[in-house]
């Protein structure tokens, strides 16, 4: 099979009568499910279309590790001052170290875990190689305790070889790992452990007795329109903290900085494939039972505005190709990767001459897990990975089992950091001051952004609008325009009419103030002709004033807006359908009212040939501080990400920076 970009059927359907009759514009259909027919949920099917050559899967790969970046928070990197380490109380154990480690992820915010080191040293003038180890939601994380009926039926079942293990299988992979001579680092997942400045509940289960605290210009809570509208979400916070986690062991004397890799299952697993797409410092990743074309990752944790519209897992991890990927599989979600995923994973790496550079290790006979079989198979991917001699199988020995207070990073001397709401708040605000300072784009130290930019960097602007608003041209293609007698009409698959553009003839029954109409100019055979918009509807949304959620109790906006296309967006296709198909060849001159300034501007971003220039009725350019005004995930102009980059001013500046001419005139000058 072809790439979703690749694969296309052009299908063309005209039906000419003497009248001038009506026909359909030859569009680009999908052999994808379709983006439109309802919203997307992380229940839906996921597949790996693989392209045809390395030309086009390098170029789709680009573009995924670029959209993977902007949905969670790391386009551009935070510009942080280095974080000294914090390491207390080391332990001398059987073969290895434990030390227990805090440092500053984002100013305030800490990463808090255990550091295994092992006990022999490195050859001469060679350092270790290092292994990240994310937990998942295995309860407590790093302190996890299993219930004895549990120990008692993974050591029946072969599950798991010692006692120890059986208690706690995540440290049990540490000692290994340190055993093996790597060093490694267990990092807390938020509200896991010692992680607890921002809690498990409302990090992972949306969770706050009342609703979230209103949302100022000194701060505002996650979940909130201003946080999404900066890219600010708990999958954010994970992954910086991942992406800083490289950097700490990056810094350590004893670790070799060019070997360093990282594994984790279920929801570690996610935080694996995630920051190995969008760091290249990371040698591969092993995912563990997490990979797999069906659900996607049922945490907030594991949702991200942007992150899933038009890919998913499988391809997101296909993107850290041709470095080595190790994958485990078991009685649960990942059951059909063997033959649905797996087979387009190998492909991929094909085209690298890398296919045995990833391997799916199948345990169905296994319910969901990070047990001793699936270990012993990481045990030799990492063993490969490094070139560590190992004969193998790698199999584990039992070791001494540290509890909690053995674990616990905080004490009298390394007192715990204050958290909850006002702190979650006041880490918000100091994110987006950072993200300005990266982006160039407006400061919220005041009610309303300011009006300029302050000498933005144009090109992550340019990258992070153009990924906002890319998904527009695949709804696009799944529009259905048919040609009226007074203009055109733009449908659903399903038939609904979403849009209706007519020739403007003088006597349009519309308000000249509300209008948005564009011209386009005379070609070789065809007079010039202005067209108005006279409908234009969202695809979705019954309640024009409303964006509709999914079904789901956590109504975090990464559930809905990760999967599918904001509002603004839609439209934009649908305004995208209407031009097209009116001036298919000549750029066209476009005049509105600010309300539909996103829209031209979009249109101007995404087809930059098809545009001479916008004017829009409204001489306060009120443009400024636009996607900033939403109130909730629910808002008609809510847009994830927006403020990221400027907000509907960064998108003017990025306009204008590629050439096209925006005109601001007075509202009492708009005519048609």
């Amino acid at each position: 099979m072809k790439s979703r970009m690749f694969r296309s059927l052009l299908i063309t359907v005209i039906v000419a009568t003497a009248t001038g009759g009506v026909y359909v514009v030859a569009h680009a259909l999908q052999q994808r499910s379709s983006s439109i027919a309802r919203l997307k949920t992380l229940n839906d099917h996921f597949p790996l279309d693989v392209p045809e050559n390395r030309s086009q899967w390098d170029e789709r790969a680009k573009s995924i590790r670029l959209q993977t970046a902007v949905s969670v928070g790391v386009h551009p990197q935070p510009r942080l001052a280095e974080s000294q380490a914090v390491i207390h109380g080391r332990r001398e154990l059987d073969g290895y170290t434990v030390e227990k480690i805090y440092f500053e992820s984002l100013p305030g915010f800490y990463v808090t875990g255990s550091l295994y080191r092992p006990t022999k040293t490195a050859a001469a003038g060679a350092k270790h190689p290092a292994v990240l180890y994310t937990h998942g939601h295995w309860e407590g994380g790093r302190f996890y305790v299993a219930p004895d009926s549990d120990v008692r039926q993974l050591l029946a079942t072969g599950a798991e070889r010692f006692e120890s293990a059986a208690i706690n299988m995540l440290q049990a992979a540490c000692v290994q790992l340190a055993r093996m001579g790597c060093v490694v680092l267990q990092y807390d997942m938020i509200g896991y452990a010692d992680s607890q400045q921002i809690s498990h509940d409302r990090a992972h289960l949306f969770g706050l007795k009342g609703p979230n605290p209103p949302s100022t210009a000194d701060g505002w809570p996650l979940f909130s329109a201003i946080a999404e509208g900066y890219g600010q979400s708990v999958m954010a916070l994970q992954t910086i903290n991942s992406l800083r986690c490289i950097d700490m062991l990056s810094n350590l004397d004893d670790v070799d900085a060019s070997k360093i890799t990282i594994t984790g299952a279920s929801g570690g697993g996610t935080q694996s494939f995630i920051a190995a797409c969008v760091d290249k410092r990371l040698k591969g990743a092993f995912p563990a039972v997490m990979v797999s074309t069906a659900m996607q990752g049922g945490c907030t944790c594991e949702n991200a505005c942007g992150l899933r519209i038009g890919t998913g897992n499988v391809e997101i991890a296909a993107t850290i190709a041709p470095r080595p990927l190790g994958l485990t599989a078991a009685d649960d979600w990942t059951r059909d990767m063997a033959t649905d995923g797996f087979p387009q994973l190998k492909s991929v790496y094909a085209m690298y001459d890398a296919a045995d550079n990833v391997e799916l290790n199948d345990n169905l006979q296994f319910p969901h897990n990070y047990n001793h079989v699936s270990r012993v198979a990481m045990y030799g991917w990492v063993n490969r990975l490094f070139d560590l001699g190992f004969d193998e199988p790698i199999l584990e020995r039992d070791f001494q089992r540290l509890g909690p207070d053995d674990l616990a990073v905080w004490n009298s001397d390394h007192p715990q950091p204050d958290g909850g709401i006002a702190f979650e708040c006041q880490l918000l605000s100091g994110w987006a001051t950072e993200i300005c300072r990266s982006v160039g784009c407006p400061s919220l130290d005041e009610a309303q952004p300011k009006s300029k930019t302050n000498s933005p960097n144009l090109d992550i602007m340019r990258e992070g609008w153009k990924t906002l608003l890319s998904p527009a041209m695949d709804i696009q293609a799944e529009l259905t325009v048919e040609k009226t007698t007074s203009g055109y009409v733009v449908k659903t698959p399903s038939g609904n009419v979403v849009g209706e553009v007519i020739v403007d003839s003088g006597s349009v029954d519309a308000d000249p103030t509300d209008a948005m109409a564009f011209s386009v100019p005379s070609g070789s055979e065809t007079p010039s002709q202005r067209f108005v918009v006279k409908t234009w509807n969202d695809i979705f949304a019954a309640n024009p004033g409303q964006q509709p959620l999914i079904d789901e109790p956590r109504q975090a906006a990464g559930y809905t807006y990760g999967y599918n296309a904001a509002q603004p967006v839609r439209k934009l296709a649908v305004l995208a359908a209407m031009i097209k198909a009116a001036s298919p060849e000549q750029a066209i001159s476009v005049d509105c009212q600010a309300g539909d300034a996103f829209a031209a501007m979009g249109f101007g971003m995404l087809y930059p040939e098809s545009i001479k220039s916008i004017t829009i009725h409204d001489e306060s350019q009120s443009i400024d501080g636009w996607f900033y005004r939403a109130e909730s995930i629910t808002d008609a102009n809510f847009l994830p990400n927006s403020l990221r980059y400027g907000d509907l001013r960064g998108l003017h500046d990025v306009v204008i920076d590629s050439g096209k001419k925006i005109n601001f005139i007075a509202p009492a000058n708009a005519s048609r």
